[in-house]
């Protein structure tokens, strides 16, 4: 029963956030990507809560790992990073062509449960979950003699 409950948690679907902010970018920029759980539903180490058999069973999903789509073609991942902003972020990619690009983020999520306050024990099995897709525009910045 508590796997059941498990997998029909809602769980957050992570969003690919990229700095620069503003999802445009430069050709041969380095960019700074990061799996954000702030949507709607359960993300990682939150708690669902739910009555079973007259009990109180409490649900974690627990980040197993993510895997960035960068939309040319190139990812990273699985790792079990969030990635995150510059200069200290560890999930890092630069585009070689303009163009428009669609990033996302897929996270594997696995789960706890606790039965009456108790102790958390790891259930089986796991839940994948892709998010939405972000468009992000590459341009290519040119020089030129201005006197």
């Amino acid at each position: 029963m508590v796997q059941a409950q498990f997998a029909i948690t809602p769980f957050v679907k992570p969003k690919a956030m990229m700095e620069p902010v503003g999802n445009r970018t430069l050709v041969n920029l380095p960019n700074y990507f990061t799996a954000d759980f702030s949507g709607a539903g359960y993300g990682p180490d939150e708690i669902r809560t739910v009555t079973l058999l007259g009990h109180k069973v409490q649900i974690k999903p627990i980040l197993k790992s993510n895997t960035f789509h960068f939309g040319d073609g190139s990812s990273v991942g699985p790792t079990e990073s969030r990635g995150g902003g510059y200069p200290n972020g560890d999930v890092k990619h630069t585009y070689l062509k303009r163009g428009t690009v669609s990033a996302s983020v897929t996270t594997v999520y696995g789960g706890q449960f606790a039965v009456d306050g108790g102790t958390f024990t790891d259930l089986p099995g796991t839940a994948t979950i892709t998010g939405p897709v972000q468009p992000i525009q590459v341009l290519e910045a040119t020089g030129r003699l201005v006197r």
